[in-house]
């Protein structure tokens, strides 16, 4: 083989790999590049950047929120508001989702339609989106080790004081308190998991129609607003099956949701 195509052969085997490689922007250099677009005011390519960064690592919760501001700058309040919403579904206590999700919401007039208030979605608005899935699992492990030895504290005092014939220790007010509080936080935990596997989406067109089945023409039974959250049930071609939290089930179509876990 002649030294032109040895040259050849090294170069599109090894050079030319590296250095497409090397052209490949890093998530963490479209983040950069996207918050120097947002401060320079170039809103559109702003959001291209952390769009591209959040399609190379989706569960980025700090470039989802970037995203969703840019969104915001753009007009698109409600598609910044879903992504605030599944920002905080990845990581509940970060604070600039929160603060962006909060003030968006000042934005909105988000038009609510006839429901129940279900005693499910105020604990979960209170008690479970606020709170990490983590600190559920941490607190429930700690009240059980802390109930298990108050409780065998209080058995090894009642035997000894049978043993020895004396007075019987009192009411074990303490081992009380920490069952009743793993009782409590198991059942919260359990919620928590069972949120978590929801499948939430946010409206994002200015209104939409529930229908009571798929396709175009159907008969409506709600008018559904920017902005409001709705389950997903299920999927049928460019169909989506949801329920508005406390009131009916229906069908949109699926380019009027965007997922917010």
């Amino acid at each position: 083989m002649s030294k032109s195509n040895l040259l050849s052969v090294f170069f599109l085997f090894l050079v030319l790999p590296s250095m497409v490689f090397a052209q490949q922007e890093s998530p963490q250099q479209l983040f950069q590049e996207g918050t120097r677009l947002y401060i320079a005011k170039d809103y559109a390519k702003a959001q291209e950047s952390f769009q591209k960064s959040l399609d190379m690592d989706p569960r980025n919760s700090t470039t989802m929120t970037n995203l969703a501001l840019a969104q915001f700058q753009l007009g698109k309040k409600a598609v910044a508001l879903g992504l605030l919403r599944r920002a905080l579904a990845i990581e509940p206590d970060l604070l600039t989702a929160q603060q962006a999700h909060k003030f968006i919401l000042s934005q909105m007039e988000i038009k609510e339609v006839p429901h129940q208030i279900e005693a499910y979605e105020s604990a979960r608005k209170y008690l479970l989106q606020p709170i990490p899935l983590t600190a559920y699992l941490a607190v429930t492990g700690l009240l059980f080790f802390a109930a298990g030895w108050a409780l065998l504290n209080y058995v090894g005092r009642r035997k000894k004081a049978l043993t020895e014939e004396s007075a019987l220790p009192g009411f074990p007010v303490l081992a009380s308190l920490y069952s009743l509080g793993f009782v409590l936080f198991t059942c919260l935990l359990l919620l928590k998991i069972h949120d978590s596997r929801q499948i939430r989406g946010t409206i994002i067109e200015e209104h939409i129609s529930l229908q009571t089945a798929p396709g175009d023409n159907q008969a409506v039974v709600l008018e559904l607003y920017s902005g409001a959250e709705v389950l997903v049930l299920g999927f049928q071609d460019d169909w989506a099956q949801v329920t508005y939290p406390g009131s009916l089930t229906g069908w949109i179509k699926k380019s009027s949701l965007i997922m917010t876990r």
